[in-house]
């Protein structure tokens, strides 16, 4: 008999062995990701990567099934959870989480120590709780999550792995992926995210060189190898490990192709356990060993014999639970080598085993019996099993979702499914959309809703329900004469609850589609039409707030704020206070954009308003309360992003920066920080900008962030960041920053009010390069695009700064600086810009004057600035020299302080040709925190962290003092040790104590 024992050593790979050792105590790196084709050694590596760990670590495996994407939901999660419970215990993993976690529906054992889980566990929460619980346990050990085979990862363990990696910043916690390039398939978009993320690596393991083939066959032939069976071996393996393995056990029988190859791993097996072989390769990954007794016939005894043999044969593994094939391309050519006959005898047999259990069976074993009934042809039972398993599965748990998407595969394959099943077809489509929505499975929930719709309203001309309850003829055809009241109120209330029906689901697309960025088409439209206005319910509500959403972003503020009001109503009939947070929200973004609206006071607060900010800010406090009460994290958060929008637009950055510390708190807290803190970063950046606080503005996002962000708020950044530079006088860098934001927005619908800010970014640059002609054609080409003048009046906040530009731009287009007349100004930004405006067609220093005074309410210094020298300018020319020059030497003072060199040089020209005192002896203050030696190499940002690890915070405590993601913290961390040559953070510590680093930079004001 022939024996394949396998290799003890591993061969080439002790590089990325020593890579894998060191990331475990690196702080800067939580996931490393290991690439390589099938067979190229990822597990081999794994296996050694860890018998070569601390005996204190934690080792957590999960293996992706080779059901593929359209596996069981979080399978590799699973099994690592399980694999938990019984190192430590139900109990001991209970104290780690909270009442009623999320993870009771996964482990049901945990539920004996925890309770069930509540109610409104969602899927971000069920995220929080595994963070929550790796970290807990990395405090007192090292712990090392590895996932293997994550091409065949389904959607939500691929969201579940984002946003470990994202989040999982701990050094003393490391997440190891191992996945086939080959066969990524929708992996490969999450790997080309974790790529721009600077504590992701990627170890690609290469075939085999000629000389490594020959060091493995030595160790598997127990002596030196013959050169020419090395070049033979070499040149028919590739250098792929597995394959030399297979080939080096027959040097003189080569198998002709990949499949013999592979199926030579069961020559020299016994009867016994040849015939154990085909079963195991049905049952799939894992082989559980009930099942495979239950399908193999052979006694106990001998079945044990006979899987001891492939286990010493390393055909087969052990695993907690049972078995599984040494590698998936095995199992896969014994299964493919079956007749077809075989095949559906086999599964077939799993189908009854697994049946005769009865109610005992859980979900995941429920889903096995429909895939075997399956593949075994009986689609009956499969339906039938995939139901059972669907119940089983929360509401909003994502393998209800696969579960039910099978459901409708099989659906019109099956003879009277609607009398086999307690559902219909339409029910399921309908749940399936409630499900995508909840996690995200947008394309998925757009394809259920457009079949859904074709079977409710394939005409697209369903009558909306009032006048459906009107009719003299009810939809089942019995004319309401024939019929008493009761008769006709119960149809009437069938037809209404009809129509909501076929509502709900257009409003339910409508949401669908306005997360791809199309917007929400005309959906949103029809289910508004067929609602019911007179006793409206919180379908309609619903309806409402989200058609206020779409209509603020398309700049129709009225639009919105009617809507608004509208679902308010509802809402506070119906006592919802997350629809009442929402409609506040909505009316105070509306409220802000348009004059007209705050001056409506049909549905605003008791207390009538001074402006319209302060009516914004009114309904703001209202929906601060209503999401207090709603306790619905993400309500806080959105209220937050809003209130903070509201704020920037009219000039209160201070509040704005208050409010967007408030809601990245919140997302901190909701582990909603990777979806909520880019806008909020925008808002944050902006409000600094304005202040001039340029460096603090810079510092927000750190490249470690910036590549992570969506490219919308990419862009934003881009274009604040580019009007610093301009600024400062650095035209190239701003010049290069228009060209990036521009790319960055694309064609996008819901980007205008960003290309409207582009379009003053890219006007200013070529002004400040002398290119007038240039300046003009760019607000000229302003009005040509879109709806020209018609989305200036949709974005007044961001087109003011265009009709300030064409003020002073010779040949700017005429209908542009007629909008300074019609334009309105909403908020006191606004305002300051049409004092501008109104000052460069005047040329009196009055005017300049009151454009000053616009600038200093808002506190904008380098707006203020530029508005002195312009009304120097015009003082001197009225001879009112003494004027010009304190006009000029504030100036002066304010450029040389921000850094404004344009400012500062133009300062110097005026009082040159004035010939004025002031603006010529203003220097630039000496930065805070003394010279970079000084502070060994650290930026500014980095002595911020280091003094919070002095005070002994985690990472994930960094994180929320800063308002930046742990892993960004977890890069500052290594880089801070490696400029100090410091080992650890409590040498890093030592060492800023006795360098003086620990001061703030305020102690040194």
């Amino acid at each position: 008999m022939v024996s394949f024992p396998g290799s003890s050593v591993l061969v080439g790979r002790a590089a990325e062995v020593s890579a894998l050792v060191e990331a475990v105590g690196d702080p800067g790196t939580q996931t490393v990701l290991i690439a390589g084709e099938a067979g190229i050694g990822k597990s081999r590596l794994v296996g050694e990567f860890t018998e070569r760990l601390d005996s204190r670590a934690l080792v957590l495996l999960g293996r992706c099934p080779e059901l593929g994407t359209g596996g069981v939901a979080y399978a590799p999660f699973l099994a690592v959870l399980r694999g938990l419970v019984r190192q430590l215990g139900g109990e001991a993993v209970a104290t780690l989480l909270p009442p009623h976690p999320a993870l009771a529906n996964w482990l049901p054992q945990l539920a004996v120590h925890t309770g069930g889980a509540a109610p409104e566990a969602d899927r971000i929460r069920l995220f929080g709780e595994i963070l929550t619980l790796l970290e807990q346990l990395a405090m007192t050990r090292p712990v090392v999550l590895i996932l293997e085979d994550l091409h065949w990862a389904d959607d939500a363990s691929r969201e579940l792995l984002t946003f470990l990696a994202a989040n999982l910043a701990d050094a003393d916690a490391l997440l190891v992926g191992t996945y086939r390039p080959g066969e990524a398939g929708p992996l490969r978009g999450l790997v080309a995210e974790l790529r721009r993320n600077p504590g992701v690596r990627v170890l690609e393991l290469h075939p085999l060189t000629r000389h490594e083939v020959g060091r493995q066959l030595a160790a598997l032939l127990a002596r030196e190898p013959e050169p020419r069976l090395i070049t033979k071996v070499f040149e028919r393996s590739g250098g792929n490990p597995l394959f030399v393995e297979a080939l080096g056990q027959c040097p003189d029988q080569l198998p002709a192709d990949l499949t013999d190859l592979l199926l030579g791993f069961q020559s020299g097996l016994s009867a016994d356990a040849l015939a154990v072989v085909p079963p195991a390769a049905v049952l799939g990954s894992p082989i559980h060993h009930e099942l495979l007794a239950a399908i193999v016939d052979l006694p106990p005894g001998e079945l044990d014999r006979a899987l001891r043999e492939l286990v010493d044969r390393h055909l087969l593994h052990t695993t907690e639970t049972g078995y599984e094939f040494r590698h998936g391309l095995i199992r896969q050519a014994i299964y493919d080598r079956l007749l077809p006959g075989e095949r559906t005898r086999l599964h077939a047999r799993a189908a009854a085993a697994l049946r005769a259990r009865g109610e005992a069976l859980d979900a995941e074993s429920r889903a096995d019996l429909a895939r075997h009934a399956r593949a075994a042809g009986d689609l009956e039972q499969a339906l039938r099993a995939y139901w059972s398993a669907a119940t089983t599965v929360p509401a909003t748990h994502p393998e209800r979702l696969r579960l039910l998407e099978q459901i409708l595969v099989l659906w019109d394959r099956v003879p009277d499914a609607e009398q086999i099943l307690p559902t219909t077809k339409l029910a399921v489509l309908e749940q399936i959309v409630d499900v995508a929505v909840a996690c995200g499975a947008t394309e998925r929930g757009i394809a259920a809703a457009d079949a859904a719709l074709a079977l409710l309203d394939p005409t697209g001309d369903i009558a909306p329900a009032e006048s459906a309850t009107g009719s003299t003829e009810s939809r089942s055809g019995h004319r309401s004469a024939d019929r008493d009241d009761g008769e006709r109120a119960v149809d009437a209330d069938a037809d209404r609850c009809e129509v909501e029906r076929v509502a709900r689901m257009y409003r339910r697309r409508a949401y669908l589609r306005g997360t791809t960025g199309a917007g929400p088409g005309t959906d949103l439209v029809r289910a508004l039409q067929l609602l019911p206005v007179t006793g409206a319910g919180a379908e309609r509500a619903e309806a409402l707030v989200q058609s206020a959403s779409a209509r603020i972003f398309r700049g129709d503020a009225a639009g919105s704020a009617s809507d608004a009001r509208a679902a308010l109503v509802i809402a506070q009939r119906l006592g919802a206070d997350a629809l009442v947070a929402r409609a506040h929200a909505h009316l105070g973004l509306a409220g802000a954009a348009a004059a007209e609206v705050a001056g409506d006071g049909s549905s605003g607060p008791e207390s009538a308003a001074a402006n319209e900010t302060d009516w914004a800010l009114d309904h703001f406090a209202e929906a601060h309360r209503a999401a207090a009460g709603a306790g619905d994290a993400r309500i806080v958060v959105d209220v937050a992003t809003w209130e903070s929008a509201v704020l920037v637009a009219a000039g209160r950055y201070d509040a704005a920066i208050a409010a967007v510390r408030q809601g990245l708190r919140a997302a901190h807290e909701s582990f909603r920080f990777s979806e909520s803190a880019p806008i909020l970063f925008v808002k944050w950046a902006q409000a600094l900008a304005a202040l001039g606080r340029w460096d603090e503005a810079r510092a927000v996002v750190d490249e470690t962030q910036f590549d992570l962000l969506p490219p919308l708020s990419r862009a934003a950044l881009t274009l604040c960041l580019a009007r610093i530079s301009l600024a400062e006088g650095n035209i190239g860098a701003a010049r290069a920053a228009a060209a990036e934001a521009g790319r960055l927005l694309g064609d996008s619908r819901w980007a205008a009010q960003y290309r409207l800010e582009l379009a003053a970014l890219t006007c200013a640059v070529d002004s400040a390069a002398g290119d007038e002609t240039g300046a003009a054609a760019v607000l000229a080409g302003v009005l040509a695009q879109g709806d020209g003048a018609a989305t200036l009046f949709a974005h007044p906040h961001d087109a003011w700064p265009l009709v300030a530009l064409a003020a002073r731009t010779a040949g700017a287009p005429a209908e542009l600086l007629a909008l300074g007349d019609t334009l309105p100004a909403v908020s006191p930004v606004d305002a300051a810009y049409r004092a501008v405006f109104t000052a460069r067609l005047a040329g009196s220093a009055a005017r300049w004057s009151e454009a000053v005074a616009a600038w200093r309410a808002v506190e904008r210094p380098h707006e203020i600035a530029a508005a002195l020298l312009d009304g120097a300018e015009s003082y001197a020319a009225e001879g009112n020299r003494a004027a010009a020059d304190l006009a000029v030497r504030e100036a002066a003072e304010i450029a040389a302080k921000l850094g404004a060199l344009p400012l500062q040089e133009a300062a110097a020209r005026l009082a040159d040709r004035a010939r004025l005192t002031a603006g010529r002896t203003a220097e630039a203050p000496k930065p805070h925190g003394g010279s970079m030696s000084g502070r060994h190499g650290l930026t500014p940002r980095e002595l911020e962290v280091l003094r919070l690890v002095a005070k002994g915070m985690s990472n994930r405590g960094l994180a929320a003092e800063l308002f930046i993601s742990a892993n960004t913290a977890g890069v500052h961390v290594s880089r801070i040790l490696t400029k100090l040559g410091v080992a650890s953070r409590t040498e890093a510590a030592a060492f800023a104590h006795d360098h003086g680093l620990l001061a703030s930079s305020d102690d040194n004001d």
